[in-house]
């Protein structure tokens, strides 16, 4: 049994019998053996396992090891001469990984005592892998037992490097005799899995990537009759005329209560297969969207959300950057809607897709790649190393120089992490510009959770406009403004929530059910802030709930919930706060909603009728509300039990916010569940009034209800849930739901039910027939009653 290894300057390679260790005999136990040039400095190294125990035992006895160096990787073993380190096999490395994976051991010949182990060799220039099986004969000597065909799709960006391999050997007849035959099995670099057969063929690939995916985001699909629309048209989807009268006839009988058990599952295999909601383009309604994930190693898929297929797939990791390094160095954590320049149609869809990477010249040590990403192709539309690790993307809106020129353009300040600057991106004279008008209003914010701290941030005035070039600034500086520190009496930070970057709110006004109104406080710079005390006992333990102008630092409001415990989970939306704790005393999961209303004396009593008339008459006022200077706060609030225990919440979006909102709600069970805002309300009274049931208030009830249909999952469990996002559709009742983890799930909400659109079901063919009967039977009648008139004025 041999250990093997390379020594600290990563210059030599040694091989120590342990055997020989193991009986005392210490001298000769360990050989030296420079490393191959065509290797280099070694950096690390593995040895080689088993498939099984027999196989460890043999790899181990071979003392198979894998090493990578500085110009390239091998395959070594100990030499049965002299216990040294031979090399087996050699392979260069492509933008600094290894370009060969190499299997686990497997028993070649039981009777010798041979091993086989597996390479399989990625040349990304030609876009191959190669598989090659090796034997390590117990005598040292070594045998290609096999070299298979190149194997295509494993370019740089297609997959990059396989970096795992699996060997499954079997036994087959060939010429009466029983012979060995090997299907390798590959995991590449973008953590795709895919089984290889004989010939150079892919038997199956599996999108495991969309496992890891840590972004997740909704985007439109090509409009129709584009170029786009064309390149992505998929026939599979597609009904025959035979195939859509088929549906029809049995979507009549199905609707009759004729149809059969076979029929049935025909119908279903026909609306899932084919149809319209499985076209690649995009539809009026909105429905039919594309699913974008990213992963940490810059896997960017494009699922289709009819049936989950994948439209284009790009692998950001593979290959290299702008700036010629390798980009598999990068971890891709944040993807956000993007307008480049020129977009003047807005038909277009793109990404900015960002990464990280450790670099010793950048400021701070990590550089960002930002990478623009045309989301109907998956094709790069421009890659641009930045100098620095960008901390915080804040969007900014258009500005007048860009409009007057009739461009649009997504705008963004990217904060340095490690300096205090923000950066305009992307770097033109349009971007400057608007960067230049919207500084007095940007600020932002940070969570310090190790020191239980909130700071707040804010662009320094300077610098100007250059007046040699005429040209805005291309960074600004930051200062801190704010700062609001936890004392230990109150506790640390266990949740914290804030508002999205965009909400559409049909109207600021409530109207109760006397034809009064509130007014809701919809400041974009609310956040929430939960803090707990840490390690409290029972009887002294609480939760604290804080609303915070992100703008100024201001409290707004502080309540405190005795016996209760986090960790909290929150969701921020119009003007209100939902978050979820645990009772102590109780010993279950409890929810609290807050509502803000704006209580200005010029407010209070206003009829809605008189906001009629002023809107009619064209008198509204238009009234400018500031963080700096806020009005008084009126904060209703209310708490409940609930019995699901809580791992995240979000909250539904409508197209115009008419549709009402439900709370989402991942739980412990890996589903979710969906709350309806109405059981939400703090203003549920006890003992409802006459003007309570006309506003539609629900009865109070101390226990939030879970109905059979509110589950979103329905029965199904989306194994490790990390994340839910939901889009609106074109549709005001529809928004569109994915919940992803190790599965995704996908599905259609209709928060106040689908009162603009006719049920899925709906035969338009039926209805066509329909009309026809009635406008033939009523020409029919029509002249049977004219014949009728005149026999009867003849007699």
């Amino acid at each position: 049994v041999f250990a093997s290894g390379v020594t600290a300057d990563g210059a030599k390679t040694y091989a120590v019998d342990v055997t020989k260790l193991l009986s005392g005999k210490t001298r000769g136990s360990t050989t030296f053996a420079p490393v191959n040039e065509a290797v280099g400095s070694v950096m690390r190294a593995r040895p080689v396992r088993g498939s099984d125990a027999a196989g460890d035992l043999l790899a181990a006895g071979s003392g198979a090891s894998i090493i990578t160096g500085a110009a390239g990787c091998a395959l070594v073993r100990a030499s049965t001469a002299d216990g040294k380190l031979e090399y087996v096999r050699t392979w260069p490395l492509v933008h600094a990984e290894c370009s060969a994976a190499v299997s686990s051991a497997f028993v070649g010949n039981p009777a010798s005592k041979d091993i086989g182990v597996g390479a399989v060799t990625t040349d990304t220039t030609k876009a191959v892998a190669v598989v090659e099986i090796l034997t390590l004969a117990a005598d040292g000597t070594v045998e290609a037992v096999r070299s298979g065909k190149p194997v295509g799709g494993f370019g740089s960006s297609e997959r990059g490097v396989a970096v795992k391999a699996w060997i499954n050997a079997y036994s087959v007849k060939k010429d009466g005799k029983d012979v060995l035959a090997y299907r390798p099995m590959v995991v590449s670099q973008d953590a795709r899995l895919a089984l290889l057969g004989e010939g150079g063929r892919t038997l199956w690939t599996r999108e495991e990537s969309l496992a890891l995916a840590g972004e997740v985001l909704f985007a439109r699909l090509p409009p129709p009759k584009t170029a786009a629309a064309a390149k992505a048209d998929d026939l599979r989807v597609r009904p025959t005329f035979q195939e859509s009268l088929r549906q029809q006839v049995l979507a009549v009988k199905a609707r009759i209560k004729r149809a059969t058990e076979d029929e049935m599952e025909e119908l279903t295999g026909l609306r899932r297969g084919r149809g319209a909601k499985l076209l690649p383009t995009r539809d009026a309604n909105g429905f039919r969207r594309q699913i974008v994930t990213l992963s940490p190693a810059g896997a960017l898929v494009s699922l289709h959300n009819g049936d989950g297929r994948v439209l284009w797939r790009n692998f950001l990791g593979g290959g290299v950057d702008a700036q010629g390094a390798p980009a598999s160095a990068y971890k891709y954590a944040a993807v956000y809607r993007w307008r480049p320049p020129g977009d003047e149609s807005r038909d277009a869809e793109h990404a900015l897709v960002m990464g990280t990477a450790v670099d010793d010249s950048a400021s701070g040590g990590t550089k960002t790649r930002a990478v623009v990403v045309d989301l109907y192709t998956g094709e790069i539309e421009s890659d641009v190393v930045l100098p620095f690790a960008a901390a915080h993307v804040l969007p900014l809106p258009g500005n007048a120089h860009a409009e007057e020129h009739h461009e649009s353009v997504s705008v963004a300040l990217l904060v340095d992490a490690a300096g205090s600057a923000a950066h305009v991106f992307p770097a033109t004279a349009e971007a400057r510009w608007a960067a230049y008008a919207a500084r007095p209003s940007v600020s932002y914010y940070t969570v310090d959770q190790e020191h239980d701290e909130l700071r707040g941030y804010g662009l320094m005035p300077g610098p100007g406009i250059d007046k040699a070039t005429g040209e805005a600034p291309a960074s600004y500086r930051t200062a801190q403004t704010w700062s609001q520190r936890f004392p230990p009496e109150v506790g640390q930070i266990v949740g914290y929530a804030a508002k999205p970057t965009s909400e559409t709110v049909h109207s600021w006004t409530k109207v109760l059910g006397d034809r009064s109104t509130l007014f809701k406080y919809l400041s974009p710079n609310v956040i929430f802030v939960a803090t707990a005390p840490k390690d409290a006992p029972k009887a002294e333990s609480s939760v604290s709930a804080h609303i915070i102008d992100a703008a100024t630092g201001r409290v707004l409001y502080r309540v405190r919930h005795s016996d209760a415990r986090g960790p909290v989970h929150a969701v921020v939306c119009e003007n209100w706060v939902v978050y979820h704790y645990f009772n102590t005393k109780a010993g279950r999961y409890a929810m609290s909603v807050l509502e803000m209303f704006d209580d200005a004396e010029h407010r209070k009593g206003t009829a809605v009728g008189e906001l009629m008339w002023s809107s009619l008459v064209g008198d509204n006022e238009t009234e400018t509300v500031s963080s700096l200077a806020p009005p008084p706060l009126r904060i209703m609030g209310q708490s409940y039990f609930v019995r699901p225990a809580a791992t995240m919440m979000a909250t539904t979006y409508s197209a115009q916010g008419v549709t009402g909102h439900q709370v989402l709600m991942g739980t412990a069970t890996d589903q979710v569940v969906a709350l309806d805002k109405r059981w939400l309300d703090p203003r549920r009274p006890t003992k409802p009034t006459k003007d309570d049931k006309e506003e539609g208030l629900i009865p109070y009830s101390e226990v939030l209800p879970v109905f059979p249909h509110s589950w979103v999952t329905t029965r199904h469990q989306v194994a490790k849930l990390s994340g839910i996002v939901t889009e609106p559709a074109s549709l005001e009742s529809t928004v569109l739901f994915v919940a992803h983890g190790l599965d995704f799930f996908f599905t259609r909400l209709h928060p106040s039910r689908s009162y603009d659109m006719l049920d899925e079901e709906f035969s338009y063919l039926l209805l066509v027939v329909t009309m026809v009967a009635l406008a033939a039977g009523a020409f029919v009648t029509q002249g049977l009653a004219i014949k009728k008139d005149m026999e009867k004025r003849w007699r």
